[in-house]
């Protein structure tokens, strides 16, 4: 069932994205923001693919990036520098936000605070290696996508874009996974290489989303 779920996932990601493209920058800019808070709340989530351990997360991961890219591709640079840093500041006010949470003393009637405490208590560490690990690789996508474009002049869309996500996304497992996820996860080394290959397949299965992308700009148009 979870290949099935995963399918599917990257498909719904896969549309949001482009329909935020279709809607215009600010809602591309808000699905960046959106999927990448969604991939920190949930990365604490072990499930089993393909017959391994891996965190539930990976579309997550990749679909900020092609919002990024996308970004940078059809509305400057400089909009995709502005995504990075609203990213950024909503990551430092979640983080804020889940520590006041766990802080509040429940009632006798709660009975919800100890589901927080299991999954927000990891919160501040994961948080910190994402604000660390994202802008890091948020801003070498945006200098080699840049570099890409002018190279070939705007030509080859859905290469360049492919490239960049395999080269951003092996910089962003490596680091995440020992920053973020030592100690948390059965084995890092697994984790590493099993979310790089589900990372290679979810940009395989959602290059379609970069190719449709002009098409759902000129429609729009």
């Amino acid at each position: 069932m979870n290949e099935i779920i995963f399918f599917f996932h990257i498909v719904i990601v896969t549309l949001f994205t482009l329909s935020a493209l279709w809607v215009g920058q600010e809602a591309l800019i808000a699905s960046l923001c959106l999927q990448s808070l969604l991939s920190n709340l949930l990365v604490t989530k072990q499930i089993t693919l393909f017959g391994l351990h891996v965190t539930s997360t990976d579309v997550f991961a990749v679909g900020c990036i092609i919002s990024l890219n996308l970004l940078q591709e059809y509305f400057g640079k400089a909009s995709a520098l502005k995504a990075i840093k609203i990213n950024f500041l909503l990551l430092i006010f979640y983080l804020i936000m889940t520590q006041f949470h766990l802080w509040y003393q429940p009632n006798v009637f709660d009975a919800t605070q100890e589901h927080f405490v299991v999954i927000l208590t990891p919160m501040l560490r994961i948080i910190i290696a994402s604000l660390f690990v994202y802008t890091i690789v948020q801003l070498i996508d945006t200098q080699l996508y840049r570099f890409l474009k002018n190279k070939f002049s705007g030509k080859y869309l859905l290469a360049r874009s492919i490239f960049s996500l395999v080269c951003t996304q092996l910089i962003d497992t490596v680091l995440f996974s020992f920053i973020g996820l030592y100690g948390i996860v059965e084995s890092v080394l697994h984790i590493i290489i099993v979310s790089f290959i589900v990372k290679i397949i979810v940009i395989a299965l959602s290059s379609p989303c970069i190719y449709l992308s002009k098409l759902v700009v000129s429609k729009k148009s």
